[in-house]
């Protein structure tokens, strides 16, 4: 594999690290946070343990994360069982605006990344962002 391919997921990460620092910096949160708010807003999935297992974060810090989310009103826990071992995640209301400034701002990215790109050649892109993707997540569990 070529340097200018690493170069460019280097570029790419950089583009949407700023991109998500906006998000956070307009609603006072770490991306941490952001990336929590965001997981929960997109997946069925709803423990900590779901974003642990698909976010890459350490407990420790998906724990901090959603105690500080919690008291800023952007989620609640909720035990389901009666053993109160399985803990479930969910939004509140405070939470939609930060989704949808996110999805303005990842739409306005992807237009600029994406401006010279056939239909194809982004279904190409996802496609093997995919294959990418599910190797990263299966070298991880």
């Amino acid at each position: 594999m070529s340097d200018a391919f690493w170069d460019s997921m280097n570029q790419f990460k950089n583009a949407y690290e700023e991109m998500l620092d906006d998000v956070c910096q307009k609603f006072g949160i770490n991306p941490a946070e952001a990336n929590i708010i965001l997981f929960l807003g997109r997946r069925k999935e709803d423990t900590a343990t779901d974003i642990v297992k698909y976010t890459g974060y350490s407990k420790s810090n998906v724990s901090t994360a959603v105690r500080k989310l919690e008291l800023s009103n952007y989620l609640e826990t909720i035990c389901l069982d009666s053993n109160r071992r399985t803990i479930h995640l969910k939004l509140k209301d405070n939470a939609k605006p930060v989704i949808s400034y996110y999805q303005r701002q990842k739409k306005k990215l992807e237009q600029e990344l994406f401006k010279n790109f056939t239909s194809d050649e982004l279904n190409a892109l996802f496609l093997l962002s995919n294959k990418v993707s599910n190797n990263i997540v299966g070298k991880v569990n």
